[in-house]
């Protein structure tokens, strides 16, 4: 027994999408995007989805549909149209949200994973107040240091006048200091924050090392001159490493392997004189060990007595020294 109502359900040709226009635009959204559609009935999509983001209303333009895109974090999306709002036009077709901020190198590349490195973060596009970076998923404020940059409003796709959006292009760059934050060990992304919210999406690799150990330093003494070589053994001896002798300028380390490191000791006053090693990037993470290294006044010979005596040998030579 069926009812008797009347009611209809209609049955339309579905819409599949055959291009888009522009195919990206700034974080912050409202760019007019063009979709063509595969059908001249344009009344069949009332909607389109950015992503996760939809229904959003569309509106009929030219053989296709105008949406605008909404704000959202920085990557691709798979733009969809639907009739209803509930079924989606499944597409390959992508909108790529550019961030007005750009990474463009980092100095240094690594840090220790106790955080604390100061990472010189050089860019374009990006803004001179409420600066951020973000390290992996880890957000830390930065300061802006100076730079060379001019920066000019642009379309986001120069082959259409279909955005009421501008981006800005910029040339030059910019440097910003951030603090490294406490992360575990491993290759992270580092970004830094856009002037229209969100974060660059430059994909810049920053490397979280372990923090180098040390475990003992021989020979444990040497000459206040400095001369000769100090086998360092220890774990995490990685990178560019530097070793520290007390208030000494830190020497230049040749790495035999992750547990062993060679130094040539610097010059340094008597008295024992910490040794840590600096590892990552430019050394900038030192050890804290507290090993040290004892550094003994040097005892030069004064005099000789006597000064000759038979080649069968047997004759006691006394040294005078100066200490």
């Amino acid at each position: 027994q069926f009812s008797s109502s009347g009611l209809g359900y209609e049955y339309v040709d579905e819409a599949r999408m055959v291009g888009i226009t522009p195919r990206q635009g700034p974080q912050s959204g409202g760019t007019i995007v063009r979709i063509a559609l595969s059908t001249v009935d344009t009344s069949v999509v009332s909607a389109c989805r950015f992503g996760t983001i939809g229904p959003l209303t569309s509106r009929a333009a030219g053989y296709g549909v105008e949406c605008a895109s909404p704000a959202r974090e920085g990557g691709p999306v798979i733009v969809s149209v639907s009739g209803n709002g509930e079924v989606w036009d499944v597409s390959e077709l992508g909108f790529v949200y550019m961030a007005s901020s750009t990474v463009l190198a980092v100095a240094p590349a690594s840090a220790s994973t106790v955080g604390g490195t100061a990472v010189r973060v050089f860019g374009a596009g990006v803004p001179r107040e409420n600066i951020f970076c973000r390290f992996g998923m880890e957000v830390v404020s930065g300061a802006y240091v100076g730079g060379d940059e001019l920066c000019v409003g642009q379309d986001p796709d120069d082959s259409t006048s279909g955005s009421l959006m501008t981006v800005d292009r910029c040339m030059g760059w910019v440097e910003v200091m951030c603090i490294a934050p406490l992360h575990a060990a491993g290759v992270v992304t580092l970004e830094v924050s856009a002037s229209e919210g969100g974060f660059s999406t430059s994909k810049v690799a920053f490397a979280y090392q372990p923090a180098a150990v040390i475990f003992s330093v021989h020979p444990a003494s040497g000459p206040t001159s400095g001369v000769g070589v100090v086998t360092v053994v220890g774990q995490h001896l990685l990178g560019d490493a530097l070793c520290g002798f007390g208030s000494s300028e830190p020497v230049s380390a040749h790495v035999v392997s992750s547990a062993m490191v060679k130094c040539e000791a610097p010059a340094h006053v008597p008295g024992v004189a910490g040794v840590e090693i600096g590892t990552g990037d430019e050394g900038q993470q030192f050890s804290s060990s507290g090993l040290g290294y004892e550094y003994v006044d040097e005892a030069r010979m004064v005099g000789i007595t006597p000064r000759q005596g038979p080649q069968s040998g047997g004759t006691i030579v006394r040294i005078a020294l100066s200490t």
